[in-house]
């Protein structure tokens, strides 16, 4: 591994280092939809080269067909301050992949789904589904394009503060791709790149009965980027990327009144670089700035960090990190939108040749554009402290076990709206 980062360019470097935070960390960043560990991703971070599973070949693709057979226990399902629920919950997790083997271009598709059933509290069993397609076509030796598409039906735990939440979960469906170009003029890089998403929310209801109205959070956004890189050496590269956001609400006004489609700009500016032949990462400074259609919504804009860094202190041990700041979007009463930064630390060491185990601790916080008449003790600052530890077991190319715990507290200025979760879970693993 070292040698190979070694070697690569440091595009290519912050390329691979952003596939490895996706893997590692999009069970922290995505906690607010959907359980740990998040539908779509490979279920292991990394396999000893010799417990690896072979696949099954298909003319000029692999085929990597598996399913987890999982158990966890939440001692909160309903994430409440006091008066905890706790229930076990039984999940069947069934996915493939099929990546092409091609000399020149790729091609991936990968299918998966969650089914959850909840022992005493069937209300929050849900069903979630992942399509995934993506590829590469290279046009020359420094020239490519990139492309994917996705759709998924997933929901929203009790969990999620930035919008109303009902008894059951909140079903919603996410569809949307992207189109990507980089090129490389000796030591200049240039990346364009376009994403478009489709968020479709279901109807939810209250303790009483009462339907809750989703429709005014159904939107469409569209982001588009221009990245411009130089490199200073063989293992460093500055770079500085600058963007546009789009967001249409389907409803031009929501359940408040307000008119919340908006448009938003963002600039980045840092660093990537291979600082040692064990570590190597990007860091780069961040402002975003988002403008609502409604005149009375206040304008979400800030500072933050981002980046993701890589170090190997041992041929056994890995360290990944990630910061991310974003704008997000709500249906709070008396907020426009927030800002989300979010920090992240995960260590897998491979204990045993075919037992690996990891810990990882996430920090996150959501800064709330309050409107100038929102009242005293309006939501204005979430907080969450993420804990967690684990194992895997390789029985054998094709089956494995493992075993985690997974702490949470959160804490909000919002009176009566703190709570603490602890979460165990007790996976098979079988894949061809």
């Amino acid at each position: 591994m070292r040698i190979a980062l070694k070697k690569m360019r440091p595009v290519a470097r912050l390329l691979a280092g952003i596939m490895l935070a996706s893997v590692t960390f999009a069970s922290v960043v995505h906690a607010q939809d959907y359980d740990n560990p998040t539908i779509g991703q490979n279920p292991v971070v990394a396999q000893p080269a010799d417990y690896k599973p072979l696949g099954i070949r298909a003319g000029s693709f692999m085929l990597h067909p598996g399913v987890e057979l999982a158990a966890s226990y939440n001692d909160n399902v309903f994430y409440t301050p006091e008066g905890r629920e706790g229930d076990l919950i039984w999940h069947v997790r069934p996915y493939i992949t099929a990546q092409s083997t091609w000399s020149r271009h790729s091609f991936s598709v990968r299918l998966a789904a969650d089914f959850a059933w909840y022992s005493d509290y069937s209300i929050l069993d849900y069903e979630d589904y992942f399509l995934q397609v993506s590829g590469t076509v290279d046009v020359a030796s420094q020239s490519q394009f990139s492309y994917g598409a996705d759709w998924m039906r997933l929901h929203e735990g009790r969990n999620v503060r930035s919008a109303e939440q009902g008894i059951v979960p909140t079903i919603y469906h996410l569809a949307g791709g992207f189109l990507g170009y980089d090129h490389t003029f000796n030591r200049l890089s240039v990346g364009l790149l376009y994403n478009l998403r489709a968020l479709d929310y279901q109807n939810s209801r209250r303790l009483d009965g009462e339907i809750i109205d989703n429709s005014d959070r159904d939107r469409t956004q569209q982001d588009a980027s221009i990245r411009l890189g130089y490199q200073v050496s063989p293992d460093t590269q500055v770079f500085g990327t600058a963007g546009w956001v789009g967001v249409e609400y389907d409803q031009k006004y929501d359940r408040n009144g307000y008119d919340r489609s908006s448009g938003g700009w963002y600039v980045d500016v840092g660093m990537d670089w291979l600082i040692t032949s064990v570590l190597s990462g990007d860091i780069y400074a961040t402002y975003r700035s988002r403008t609502y259609d409604d005149p009375r919504l206040p304008d979400t804009d800030g500072w933050g960090l981002g980046g993701s860094l890589a170090w190997m202190p041992t041929t056994l041990t890995t360290v990944r990190g990630m910061i991310s700041t974003t704008i997000e979007d709500t249906t709070q009463s008396t907020a426009s939108g927030y800002l989300r930064n979010l920090y992240t630390v995960r260590v897998d060491h491979e204990l045993l040749r075919n037992l690996q185990i990891n810990g990882q601790v996430s920090y996150y916080q959501n800064d709330y554009t309050l409107l100038p008449d929102a009242p005293e003790g309006a939501r204005d600052k979430d907080k969450m402290w993420r804990f967690g530890v684990g194992a895997t077991y390789f029985v054998n190319r094709w089956m494995w076990i493992s075993a985690s715990y997974d702490y949470s507290d959160f804490s909000s200025n919002v009176a009566f709206d703190d709570f603490e979760s602890n979460v165990a879970w007790l996976v098979l693993g079988l894949e061809r």
